[in-house]
């Protein structure tokens, strides 16, 4: 059995039947039709698959163990595309509010829309740069969201910014974790160490623990 524990549950994983892994070589090829054998695209697909189930529990973890208090959607103005440009852009604007307001955690997952243009979510902890409220251009009323305030980084000039407050309760952090790692896909663009994200120093992880006592069993799971 495994046992994962987070700062707001325990989560326990016991396989119905035992396995092991097979070594590398050992793998069981599967012949064409036209009896050659050639498995480079299946297992290109199960890496592909398996590197994108973690990277996403990565997220979910980081998510579920750190509070994160504010969530920022970032818009590029121009150049939306580049997906080297657009992460130069944020990368620059995080050392420069890093040097100015003082070390904040931060997650960011970008997201590539239909028409190839770029956005970036981010989960920010501890933050202190200015947050103005975010008004209706036309209006001038603020803008709100699903009943909720929403606010803008008056530092960011690249484009535009939404920024959301995120509650510190488990069922808001698990919202957030569940939310921000359906943007793990396929499509999305690779950065430095071939990440589909990144993230900044000290953020805190789950502690796995294997063969533990089966003290779940007289446990009601939730």
């Amino acid at each position: 059995s495994m046992a994962t524990y987070y700062p707001d549950f325990v989560m326990v994983y016991v396989p119905n039947t035992p396995f092991q892994k097979l070594k590398d070589g050992m793998e069981r090829d599967k012949p064409l039709q036209n009896g050659k054998i050639d498995t480079a695209n299946e297992d290109d697909e199960t890496n592909a698959e398996r590197s994108l189930r973690r990277t996403k529990k990565k997220i979910r973890d980081y998510v579920l163990c750190n509070k994160f208090d504010v969530f920022v959607t970032f818009t590029f103005a121009t150049e939306r595309q580049d997906a080297d440009r657009c992460r130069s852009r944020m990368n620059v604007w995080l050392k420069n509010q890093q040097k100015r307001v003082g070390y904040f955690k931060y997650l960011i997952v970008p997201e590539r829309h239909k028409d190839g243009a770029l956005h970036f979510h981010a989960l920010f902890e501890g933050y202190n740069g200015n947050v103005d409220r975010a008004t209706n251009p036309h209006t001038g009323k603020p803008l709100r969201k699903r009943g909720r305030r929403i606010y803008q980084l008056p530092s960011y000039t690249a484009g535009f910014t939404n920024v959301e407050r995120i509650d510190d309760t488990p069922e808001s952090r698990s919202r957030v974790a569940m939310y921000i790692s359906k943007y793990i896909t396929k499509d999305m663009p690779l950065f430095a160490h071939k990440n589909r994200y990144w993230a900044s120093v000290r953020l805190k992880i789950p502690t796995i623990l294997y063969n533990v006592p089966p003290w779940y069993i007289d446990e009601e799971p939730e």
